[in-house]
């Protein structure tokens, strides 16, 4: 009520008992022109005029007697609640009475009048106020059909302004008539779809009736456009909460969630598997509860809760069929914008996993750490590698295996044929392993007589025979002790020697010739052959012991014959350096390379380093062209009627070899005067992609100095 007993004045107030004379006197005391009667027992009488004393004071007088109490006059009876106020006989005070009848006090009818006005006032701003702030459209017709109220929402939705509105019909806004029917009818309408001023609105049609009658109908509506993004956006929202539900329920590691008082009110499938508590036994529990029941020893619900910050705990599960398992749970406190604990997330993972996979990563990066550093180890030799020229595959497997002995100490056996670069395959290997920076020991057993290869290889004491050195020699053993010992030719080796050296391989002790005392040698061997050793073991001129014991590590080593896409790069090589050697700038043609390419190279490489500086201080020409080589690398070369060139193979060999090496000649040829697969294409009369393909089986590169 917007009165308050504060307001409520208690005196004077009038009593039954009092005269006439009295109550006029209590009127000349106060400023009121009336007050309220009561009798004895505090129940209100009514209303007493100071104008109906004055009046009836003159009357008694004239009659010569006075009232001696005030229940002879006739008060107005005003029956005023404390919660009701009836002001419709005039006074300037009003009287309050409790339920019970008994007058409480009372109040200047100005003062109510004041604070009823700014009551109604107050509703009267608050309405408008909710009919500007609402949302949705609010229009009002009388029952004359014009219009009355129209907010800014309804300004938004329909695109008229008020000012453009009101008074004016209904009819003229909507034509459907929709809330003349409302109003005629006196029937509310909800839920009714319809157009206004092009716009589809749903809106609730009422009819406003006061005291059985219609004085007008209101519509409440709202934009349809709005309706359905609403609409789509809480089909978005479900969409995006089902998919949360699924992450949530599907996620590896386990989840429950917590309200603000620590009761479990959400818990995933994970949880359930990592902790093995169903989730019914779960929900509806506190954090505390389940500690204090013994289900696991502490809390990461708990912790976040007390310390209003994300906490990660080691957790033991003390019950049910995960008992005995640790696992680890982070509890993670949401707040809202204003500071105040939403709920508890808590993430928990089985650290036994956990640990089983960190062994596991361990075991792997452990793994992963040793092949890596192998494999640079190998890949720092193979780059170490890279001025021996190594295009076909063979050699590049010679070159890959040289790499990866050149890291160990393993007795190793060269094989290849005479001038096919044992030795630089050996000089390879010792300076890339670890004895690089000791003794590299090199002997021929095939350049030393017999009678001086044993003292040559494991030396002689002092006096041995006659000659010999009085404080005897060290043998070539000795002198490689801490690195390597490269012995060529071990084919060479006789039987009676061959014996001596498996025991120093197998002991790594040595006695000299005409010695006593035992020598301890540290020496890597290295043994070379052009020979077939396996031939010589079957012949019983080397043993089988000796070869098995050599062979630890076998590499053997092709002929250019069967490597020739090595001879264009050694050529070009072995020329580049021997003209810097002699200060030339002599150039191969492309005609000789060719011819080179088809050459057998009995003598392989060391040959081939023969025949390049032959050429280059020989020739006088810029270019190497053909005629220049030996008769024997030039090829039979016949002509014929028309003045070409015929090729003639100098070799019998097998009728595809012989088609294979014409077409590659021939591809070379071509390539090399026209310089392009499409030019060579279109001399030979084929399709490019046939060049292409050919070039790539006969594996075909132009080659200029």
């Amino acid at each position: 009520m917007f009165l308050s007993e504060d307001d409520l004045v208690r005196e004077p107030v009038l009593l039954c008992s009092h005269s006439v004379d009295e109550a006029i006197a209590i009127f000349g005391r106060v400023p009121y022109f009336s007050l309220p009667v009561q009798d004895e027992t505090g129940a209100y009488r009514g209303m007493i005029c100071v104008r109906t004393l004055l009046f009836a004071a003159e009357e008694l007088r004239a009659k010569g007697d006075i009232a001696d109490n005030l229940t002879q006059l006739k008060a107005q009876r005003l029956t005023t609640r404390h919660d009701r106020i009836d002001l419709s006989i005039y006074n300037d005070v009003v009287p309050f009475v409790d339920e019970a009848d008994k007058l409480i006090g009372f109040m200047r009818a100005k003062l109510i009048g004041r604070k009823t006005s700014r009551y109604f006032r107050q509703i009267a701003e608050m309405e408008r106020k909710i009919l500007e702030a609402s949302h949705n459209g609010i229009l009002a017709i009388d029952n004359a059909g014009k219009i009355v109220i129209f907010n800014p929402a309804a300004e938004r939705i329909l695109g008229r302004k008020r000012q453009e509105v009101i008074g004016r019909h209904i009819g003229e806004l909507d034509p459907n008539m929709g809330m003349l029917d409302a109003l005629n009818q006196m029937t509310p309408m909800t839920g009714v779809r319809t157009q206004i001023n092009g716009v589809s609105i749903l809106s609730n049609r009422t009819p406003l009736v006061y005291e059985g009658e219609c004085v007008g109908a209101m519509s409440v509506f709202l934009d349809l456009s709005e309706y359905d993004f609403v609409c789509s956006q809480l089909q978005t929202s479900n969409s995006v909460v089902k998919e949360l539900d699924a992450i949530f329920e599907n996620s590896y590691d386990g989840f429950y969630i917590a309200d603000n008082k620590g009761r479990v009110t959400r818990v995933n499938s994970a949880w359930e598997k990592i902790c093995g508590f169903p989730r019914a036994e779960i929900l509806g529990k506190t954090a505390h509860e389940l500690v204090d029941s013994k289900w696991y020893d502490k809390s990461a619900a708990v912790a976040a809760l007390e310390q209003r910050k994300t906490v990660t705990l080691l957790v033991n599960i003390l019950e049910g069929p995960r008992k005995g398992n640790q696992v680890m749970a982070t509890g993670t406190p949401m707040f809202d914008d204003n500071g105040e604990l939403l709920q508890i997330v808590v993430n928990v993972r089985d650290m036994t996993d956990l640990e089983q996979l960190q062994r596991q990563l361990e075991a792997t990066v452990e793994l992963n750490q040793r092949y890596v550093s192998e494999l640079e180890q190998i890949r720092l030799q193979q780059l170490k590698m890279d001025d021996l020229v190594a295009k076909s595959p063979a050699m590049q497997r010679v070159v890959e295996m040289a790499a990866r002995i050149a890291t160990v100490d393993s007795t190793l056996l060269i094989m290849g044929e005479s001038g096919v670069g044992k030795e630089v395959i050996t000089n390879k290997i010792h300076s890339l392993s670890r004895r690089k920076n000791q003794p590299f020991i090199k002997l021929n057993c095939g350049a030393i007589p017999e009678n001086l290869l044993e003292s040559e290889l494991f030396g002689y004491a002092g006096g041995a025979f006659t000659g010999a050195k009085k404080d005897g020699k060290p043998g070539m053993f000795e002198l490689a002790s801490g690195g390597t010992l490269f012995l060529d030719e071990i084919g060479e080796l006789p039987l009676g020697l061959q014996v001596k050296l498996l025991r120093v391989l197998q002991e790594k002790t040595l006695t000299r010739v005409g010695g006593v005392k035992p020598i301890s040698v540290d020496v890597r061997v290295i043994a070379a052959t052009n020979k077939d050793l396996p031939t010589l073991v079957k012949a019983g001129v080397f043993r089988d012991d000796l070869y098995y014991r050599l062979n630890v590590f076998g590499i053997q080593i092709p002929p250019l014959r069967q490597r020739r896409e090595d001879i264009p790069p050694l050529l070009h090589e072995m020329l580049r350096k021997v003209n810097q050697k002699y200060s030339m700038q002599k150039r191969f043609s492309t005609a000789a390379v060719e011819r080179l390419v088809n050459y057998d190279w009995p003598g392989n490489v060391r040959e081939m380093e023969n025949l390049v500086e032959r050429l280059v201080v020989l020739v006088n020409e810029p270019y190497i062209d053909p005629c220049h080589l030996p008769e024997t690398m030039q090829g039979k070369i016949e002509t014929v009627v028309d003045g070409s060139e015929a090729v003639v193979l100098n070799r019998v060999v097998p009728y595809k070899q012989a088609v294979e090496e014409l077409e590659a000649l021939l591809l070379e040829r071509a390539f090399g005067e026209h310089g392009s697969t499409r030019k060579v294409a279109r001399v030979l009369e084929v399709n490019q992609s046939t060049i292409v393909r050919k070039m790539k089986q006969y594996q075909i590169t132009r080659y200029d100095a």
